[in-house]
């Protein structure tokens, strides 16, 4: 008897612990596919974060690598001149192109600044490509490199033929995401530098401002009230815990790293904001600082 009420409370144990394992493994595998490969693109950043120098790129033009290049300005800029073989997808319709781009070619992709290029960056190395963003964009870096002129033509190419399938639900997400920033309040999710300046001056402290600079830059000068979560590898943990209680605005040096963690963040279910220009250069009138705006150090 004694030996059947120890087999009878085993048996209620191992039920007990393999409904357990069950439970934990639904809930892995009901985990939201886009959050989780948002945090995965930066766990798994590569040492160049997804950027190309505009030189590097001329040198793998020169060397005949294969590539595509994606330009999403607007039809019109493009058709006055782009870099060689580029295909042109303007930036509010590159969802509906997603499962038409390649997954199997290095793609470098465009835009004028290098803002919606990071974005778009992002969004498609979720969706499973390969894809790099252009420095600079077509204003600060492909048109300002030295003998530009001779990777630039006007003959219209088209995206190479085939089918590339996504996740549905990180296709959704992608197309959302590309449906709703052109209409959003702040076009493409970038939030003016006198537009925070103003809200700070007021006190405002109904969004959580995070500088992704290194940590060296932040301490030597700063939004004020922003913390630092630098950007790179692994911080997909500091992000992580934000608070989603506030809208998130984020800035880098230029817009570039900033507007690749604010798209991640969007992908994580955060209402964010990358800030227009970064911290910027006042020679430059870019940015925080091409705005006359402050910084801090404590």
């Amino acid at each position: 008897m004694k030996g059947e009420s120890i087999m009878r409370k085993f048996a209620a144990l191992l039920l007990v612990l393999l409904f357990t394992i069950g439970a934990f493994a639904g809930c892995v595998q009901n985990a939201d596919p886009v959050v989780a490969a948002a945090k995965s693109y930066l766990a798994d950043l590569p040492e160049d974060k997804n950027m190309i120098s505009v030189p590097e790129l001329f040198e793998k033009m020169d060397a005949g690598e294969e590539m595509l290049i994606i330009d999403i300005r607007s039809e019109e800029d493009y058709a006055e001149g782009h870099l060689i073989g580029a295909v042109n997808i303007p930036y509010a319709t590159v969802g509906d192109y997603v499962e038409q781009i390649p997954d199997d070619i290095q793609i470098y992709v465009h835009c004028y600044t290098g803002q919606a290029g990071s974005q778009t960056t992002v969004l498609l190395n979720v969706a499973g490509k390969q894809v790099s963003n252009i420095q600079g964009g077509w204003k600060n870096g492909i048109i300002a490199e030295e003998g530009h002129e001779a990777y630039i033509e006007t003959v219209a190419n088209e995206l190479p033929e085939g089918a590339y399938p996504v996740d549905p639900e990180i296709l959704a997400a992608v197309q959302n995401f590309y449906a709703v920033a052109p209409n959003d309040d702040h076009a493409n999710f970038n939030f003016p530098a006198d537009e925070l300046g103003k809200l700070i001056e007021a006190g405002n402290d109904e969004y959580t401002i995070v500088s992704v600079r290194k940590a060296e830059d932040y301490e030597a000068g700063h939004i004020e009230g922003a913390i630092n979560i630098p950007f790179g590898r692994g911080m997909q943990e500091g992000l992580s815990g934000l608070s989603t209680d506030k809208p998130v605005i984020v800035y880098c040096y230029t817009g570039q790293s900033g507007s690749q963690t604010m798209t991640v963040l969007r992908l994580m279910g955060y209402e964010a904001y990358n800030l227009n220009g970064g911290m910027g250069d006042a020679e430059k009138e870019s940015g925080w600082l091409g705005a006359g705006l402050p910084v801090v150090t404590e």
